[in-house]
């Protein structure tokens, strides 16, 4: 049995905000990067983005200064009774985002230990590669759009998701206009749930008779109503944004009768790689397709990636796109092949390696917390 050690959290902005629809204000982007070391030396790390309306966000770090008691001298293969310690056993709940961190870096410490990707400890038949689609931010004009999708077409992606400015006229006319200039072109519409029910019905309708892939986020998550009766008039997929619940026993509940055409969820914002298997469990048992979100830096995108990899009822890899402005910090990032596929990562746990003095450069904030 190995034991944590410690624990180090950097806090890194380097100026990037974005939005998606015009509907929702523009965010500042922090990504909280933990460190966890065994006993042995061993390591573990896991990230997690923060889009907040002031930049330089601290308190994912100050949370897991709060709860570093919990984790330091743990078990490192003790992942569930954290979990269960710090949701279950208390009266209040705790934030997802430390919980996540500790769950994914323990998980990314044991992969790397075993001299195995992740995903091959997490399913014994796991593939080794899967379809990428580019994952658009919001854009000011339709020519914006129509000059990245082509650049994405280009880079060998055939999919591409938009997230257009949340009116629904509007976005219809853009969407039709991106099927017009790419007959071709696998598209999907998220619409981060911004639209009333009139008009997600509205923009459903004109998606399906365009022969999009899916639609994502027509209405906030938690109208399950509104999905319910949404999924049942239209034919194309209905999709929810997938951060907000964040629970396996939500999304349990919720498939009692299922809202949506497939489920979706995140690693970072659910409790973690432990929790995010389970919920791609619940998608196989209701007979569902699970499309997990993989947007953000490239730690959040490879902790969802062997998720991904590691089960055969999802069919696409998140990639945000243009690429680069995700990779800060990162020795290989994840990138697609010729081919628009993503292939698992060659080194053990993650396999992502992070350039140190970067990291420790580029930081605003860094705690040490155990030996």
């Amino acid at each position: 049995m190995t034991v944590v050690r410690r624990m180090d959290v950097f806090c890194v902005d380097h100026g990037a905000s974005l939005r998606w629809t015009l509907t929702a204000p523009v965010c500042s982007l922090t990504t909280t990067i933990l460190r966890v070391v065994d006993d042995d030396g061993a390591e573990g790390i896991a990230g997690y983005d923060s889009y907040t309306p002031a930049p330089s966000d601290r308190s994912v770090l100050e949370a897991l200064r709060s709860l570093a008691p919990a984790l330091i001298g743990r078990d490192t293969a003790a992942r569930e009774a954290l979990a269960h310690d710090l949701r279950v056993a208390v009266v209040f709940p705790f934030s997802t985002a430390p919980i996540s961190l500790m769950d994914i870096a323990l998980w990314d410490l044991t992969a790397r230990r075993a001299g195995e990707p992740l995903c091959r400890l997490l399913g014994p038949a796991a593939r080794e590669r899967i379809p990428a689609y580019a994952s658009l931010t919001t854009m000011a004009t339709e020519e914006e759009y129509l000059a990245t999708v082509a650049r994405a077409r280009d880079d060998g992606l055939g999919a591409v998701k938009v997230h257009a400015w949340g009116e629904p006229e509007l976005d219809i006319g853009l969407l039709a206009r991106l099927r017009d200039e790419h007959p071709d072109l696998t598209l999907m519409h998220d619409a981060e749930g911004v639209y009333d029910r009139d008009g997600a019905l509205r923009v459903a309708r004109a998606v399906e008779s365009l022969a999009f892939r899916w639609f994502e986020a027509p209405l906030p998550d938690f109208d399950l109503d509104g999905y319910r009766d949404l999924t049942r008039r239209v034919r194309i997929p209905i999709l929810p944004a997938g951060y907000v619940m964040w629970d396996p026993q939500q999304i349990a509940e919720a498939l009692r009768d299922p809202p949506w055409s497939a489920v979706r969820a995140e690693a970072t914002c659910t409790l973690g790689i432990t929790a995010l298997c389970r919920i791609a469990e619940l998608a196989r048992a209701a007979k569902l397709d699970f499309e997990p979100v993989s947007y953000g830096h490239t730690l959040s995108q490879a902790a969802n990636l062997h998720v991904m990899l590691a089960y055969d009822n999802v069919r696409y890899f998140e990639l945000p796109y243009p690429v680069e402005p995700w990779e800060y910090g990162v020795v290989e990032p994840i990138r697609p092949g010729p081919d628009g596929t993503v292939a698992v990562p060659s080194g053990p746990g993650l396999g992502v390696d992070l350039d140190w003095d970067w990291v420790e450069h580029h930081a605003f904030a860094t705690v040490s917390l155990g030996a």
